[in-house]
């Protein structure tokens, strides 16, 4: 599961809905647990097979998950400097263009620091691929990777991205179920 990811979709699906019955906003948050039970649906899950990744800081605790056996991952946030700018198409950090900044003493005037996810979705892909060549091929009956999450953008390390790994899982036989709020899900890159 990509913490980031459906915390975002769920916060974008929460400001579409407009009820007095919604709690207020700085005590809207996920039941980590009652999330775990859906997923699983009762189906058993080895030691091992439960996967959370985060990035720092997180947004709620994750400690209930750990105690229902969820291997969690929290990943520092990396720097993105004033002299680089995101590129949403190719997932990289690509130079910004020069500009006309007064430097002052040496140093640019304005820019903030921002700050992204790095390695988090790349974990969750290793740890499909990780599940994959433990198990048979073709994979025994019933074998299901259940992946929540939203984005199926390639990764800044792995450019096939979610999409890669769900289509090897199929090609070895297993069934994928992935759950999204329609809102957190990154339409354009769905094939």
């Amino acid at each position: 599961m990509s913490s980031s990811n459906v915390l975002h979709g769920l916060s974008s699906r929460l400001q579409k809905v407009q009820s007095s019955a919604l709690p207020p906003k700085h005590l809207r948050t996920l039941s980590l647990p009652i999330l775990s039970l859906l997923l699983r649906r009762g189906r058993p899950t080895p030691h091992g097979s439960l996967h959370l990744v985060a990035s720092s800081p997180i947004q709620q605790n994750l400690d209930p998950l750990v105690r229902l056996g969820w291997e969690v991952s929290v990943l520092k946030r990396v720097e993105i400097y004033d002299d680089e700018v995101y590129d949403s198409q190719s997932a990289k950090l690509v130079p910004k263009p020069k500009n006309t900044l007064v430097k002052i003493y040496g140093f640019q005037e304005g820019g903030s620091r921002r700050y992204k996810e790095q390695g988090v979705d790349e974990i969750l892909h290793l740890k499909i691929l990780q599940a994959l060549n433990t198990k048979s091929t073709p994979a025994p009956k019933g074998s299901t990777i259940v992946l929540a999450t939203g984005d199926a953008k390639g990764g800044q390390f792995n450019q096939d991205g979610f999409l890669g790994a769900v289509r090897e899982a199929i090609k070895r036989g297993w069934m994928v179920e992935l759950w999204s709020f329609s809102e957190g899900m990154s339409f354009p890159h769905l094939k």
